[in-house]
């Protein structure tokens, strides 16, 4: 690839449900209860969510040979199409809507974006096709808006799996999102510095990559909630509930310095929480993880809102530790009481969930090696595999933390030491490490227009 300097290179992070799965289901528009729940006092219920540096990365730069290029390397994705069949495509979506901070709404694109996609082959998964989909139906919308955009060249590099819960495709969406629309400038340069070199957006903008991002997830999983574009764009940690908005539990603390003073600032209110990942590598089957929930909160409606009450007071008090008044003090480390109350409430929540019937053999045999260690994991998202978690303290040494690893890798399990909280998506000032190498030795088309990502007081270094 030539001029890497001068593309785009943004980054969105990866997330995970702390606490509060399946219980913040129930409620929704739409949704069946017995009776009985509402005799019993049914209310909505909380979830937690938060950001990990696991991150996913977009580079863009734009060409003119006409040609717009969809390189997902680690999703064994290579898609080329004309520009100029994307502007006809542009041209058959009728919209009464012509804010663009706004997404077009996806019934209007999503069929003409599956034209240009075409059928799933024989060599094509279903999360092949999604990816591509999500793809087209931001680079349409923003082609409607834009109409002088030139074709672009866009490789995405993932720094964690897909399909476990961790996040993937909503750190995809928010990725393309934030680089199609700075490119075709409908959101301008980020120029809110963050830690390192790198800037991200003000909270105005950042809400329009937001709104556009959960519009493309919404494509890959049907109806979202939302959550998942929130953290990976926002970072840091967030309580939700449904019909409420999603709340950043970080208070901003606005620098003097700040060339945005009156709109942006930085989060610190976040203590420094590692956590310990594991990936089962059992996959996913959500919808039937819900369902089976669904049938025992029908069968035994008592109980299971009883479980489902449960769940919420732990993820209440989750955010009264994480948001605790001493962490907006600067004090940026858990108390060793606060460490152990968060255990605790991984522990018990994860006895829930297996008490609705989420658990899975090899969940338990990890959780059982974990906890010889006095680490205490539990289940994030679904449930019936994917992944697990456990806050690490920060003493833990680092002979102790090798000997899991060992253990779990001998076990045949993936294990990851993310930071949790921290930045959403940023755009980067300079072609991050991570992904340089894997960039330099793809085959890519010459770069004929340099894209400058225009950073304050910042000048690209080559």
């Amino acid at each position: 690839m030539t001029e890497l300097s001068n593309s785009i290179n943004i980054s969105a992070p990866g997330k995970i449900i702390l606490f509060g799965e399946h219980a913040v289901v129930y409620g929704r528009a739409g949704t069946e209860y017995p009776v009985s729940v509402f005799l019993h006092g049914f209310s909505f219920k909380t979830a937690v969510a938060g950001c990990i540096d696991l991150r996913t990365y977009i580079n863009l730069f734009t060409s003119a040979d006409g040609r717009v290029y969809l390189s997902l390397p680690d999703l064994g994705v290579e898609r080329t199409w004309l520009m100029k069949d994307l502007l006809k495509a542009a041209d058959k979506v009728y919209e009464i809507k012509n804010d663009d901070k706004v997404p077009p709404c996806l019934e209007a694109i999503v069929p003409v974006a599956r034209q240009i996609c075409g059928p799933i082959d024989d060599q094509q998964s279903g999360v092949q096709h999604l990816a591509c989909l999500a793809f087209l139906y931001v680079l349409i919308g923003v082609t409607r808006k834009r109409r002088d955009l030139l074709a672009v060249k866009v490789t995405v590099n993932f720094k964690l799996p897909s399909c476990v819960g961790l996040g993937s495709s909503g750190a995809y969406c928010v990725c393309i999102a934030a680089a199609l629309l700075q490119v075709s400038g409908l959101i301008p340069p980020p120029n809110v510095p963050t830690d390192g070199s790198a800037y991200t957006w003000s909270p105005i903008h950042l809400d329009v990559i937001r709104k556009w991002a959960s519009a493309a997830e919404s494509l890959i999983h049907g109806r979202a909630s939302g959550l998942d574009a929130t953290i990976c764009t926002y970072g840091g940690v967030a309580s939700y509930r449904h019909g409420c908005q999603i709340e950043q539990l970080e208070k901003y603390s606005v620098p003097q310095a700040s060339p945005c003073r009156c709109t942006a600032g930085f989060f610190f209110s976040l203590p420094d929480l590692k956590v310990l990942l594991v990936n089962s590598k059992v996959e996913r089957n959500t919808s039937r993880m819900v369902s089976l929930v669904k049938d025992r909160l029908k069968k035994f409606p008592e109980v299971i809102e009883g479980m489902f009450n449960a769940i919420d007071a732990i993820s209440r008090d989750a955010v009264r530790i994480l948001g605790h008044p001493d962490h907006s003090k600067n004090q940026k480390i858990c108390t060793e009481d606060e460490h152990y109350s968060l255990q605790e409430l991984c522990r018990i929540n994860n006895q829930l969930l297996i008490g609705l019937g989420v658990g899975h053999p090899k969940i338990d045999q990890i959780c059982t090696t974990l906890a010889r260690y006095g680490i205490h994991p539990k289940m994030t998202g679904a449930g019936g595999g994917g992944s697990l978690f456990a806050f690490l303290k920060p003493n833990t040494s680092q002979t102790v933390i090798d000997m899991i690893t060992s253990e779990v890798q001998k076990m045949g399990y993936d294990l990851w030491q993310p930071k949790l909280g921290g930045n959403g998506v940023v755009s980067h000032t300079t072609v991050p490490e991570e992904v340089r190498l894997q960039l330099n030795n793809s085959i890519s088309p010459r770069a004929d227009k340099k894209v400058t990502p225009t950073h304050p007081k910042t000048s690209p270094r080559q």
